[in-house]
């Protein structure tokens, strides 16, 4: 900030290029200041594929913490047999940090600017090919290396154990030498929580910000509250509502339910980094994600908001899915425009728009 910077000043400008952005769909309509509805670009057919795929082969349903081994294993089958990386992206194992870290390139690569990427996965799973692949993905889009860090997992370590992992992943990065304008923090779904949570502990700690945040289908509401959880409970093909309770509370001792870090839905926003959140109608997390924008909104913080038509949970990771091209080119657009990173020649790294073929 310069001398004569004063902060409202510097807010403005910033809520001024924020209100700038606009998502890479001429079809997109804003809700509000901060919100846009997205249409369906897939077709129906596509769509009925993709969740017939999620809730017969994906879907996540647990009863108690002795269910946890069972379920790791049966993602460690599928993962290791159907997630591979792109022949054009390399991927390797980093130590230094807080906890282990894979770092994930793509050519063209500015190497001194980095994605700091948490992993979702209900707190207690990691699908690590899954993930390096859309990482892969993420780097060749912004032209930049994205590190992932293996944060501890519930039931064997409970919150706040992973938000400190992620939290000293970022101190590492910034003891390293990496400017804080030089680093976007993102994650989806409980990954997006722990950007959301982050956020708030650099708030507290009085750490810098990063440049800026993106959260695909962040759970955000400890306690549960959404109306859509039950709204919804049909139409989720990967969400099992009545399991939501049990992952919660193999998470999250009961006391820090009402902490922002743990529900970011009671954060206060005013000064930190500007976020962008997509969420899909078709997802028991629809109204949690709405709500953290209302309130990082309402509260002083700069977010844009993208409600996208039938999407299910963490749609951006579905490759088979037109969205989730658009999803990368939206979240390029958000990072460029609000961090100011210049982008790779769209020859060189423009994500496929049909990655699977036809379409269906």
């Amino acid at each position: 900030m310069a001398a004569t910077d004063r902060p409202s000043d510097v807010a403005s400008a910033a809520a001024s290029t924020l209100s700038a952005y606009a998502p890479s769909d001429a079809g997109a309509r804003r809700l509000a200041s901060y919100l846009f509805w997205r249409p369906r670009r897939s077709s129906t057919l596509r769509v009925r594929f993709v969740f017939a795929l999620l809730r017969h082969v994906f879907r996540l349903s647990l009863s108690g913490a002795h269910e946890v081994a069972a379920f790791r294993s049966r993602l460690l089958s599928i993962d290791s047999r159907f997630s591979r990386m792109p022949r054009w992206a390399s991927r390797r194992a980093l130590e230094g940090y807080a906890v282990p870290c894979e770092s994930i390139e793509a050519s063209p690569c500015a190497p001194q600017r980095v994605v700091l990427f948490l992993h979702g996965g209900a707190f207690a799973f990691h699908a690590r090919n899954a993930y390096a692949e859309f990482a892969a993905r993420l780097a060749r889009a912004l032209g930049v290396r994205v590190l992932v860090p293996e944060y501890r997992l519930s039931p064997e370590h409970l919150f706040p154990a992973a938000l400190d992992d992620c939290l000293g992943v970022y101190q590492a990065l910034l003891a390293q030498g990496t400017a804080p304008g030089d680093i976007v923090v993102a994650g989806d779904s409980a990954g997006g929580h722990l950007v959301l949570g982050l956020l708030q502990r650099l708030l507290q700690e009085r750490l810098p910000q990063p440049a800026c945040a993106i959260a695909l289908s962040p759970v955000t509401d400890a306690t549960l509250s959404s109306d859509t959880l039950q709204s919804l409970a049909h139409v989720d093909p990967l969400l099992d509502a009545a399991s939501l309770p049990t992952l919660r509370d193999l998470a999250f001792p009961r006391e820090l339910w009402l902490d922002p870090t743990a529900s970011p839905v009671r954060g206060e926003y005013a000064g930190t980094a500007p976020i962008l959140m997509l969420v899909g109608t078709s997802e028991l997390l629809l109204d949690d994600v709405c709500r953290v924008a209302q309130r990082v909104h309402e509260t002083g913080g700069r977010v844009v908001c993208e409600v996208w038509q039938d999407m299910p949970h963490v749609f951006p990771l579905l490759f088979v899915l037109r969205e989730q091209a658009l999803a990368l080119q939206d979240m390029a657009r958000f990072v460029n425009l609000v961090a100011g990173w210049p982008l790779p020649a769209p020859g060189r790294s423009k994500p496929d728009p049909h990655p699977t073929g036809r379409d269906w």
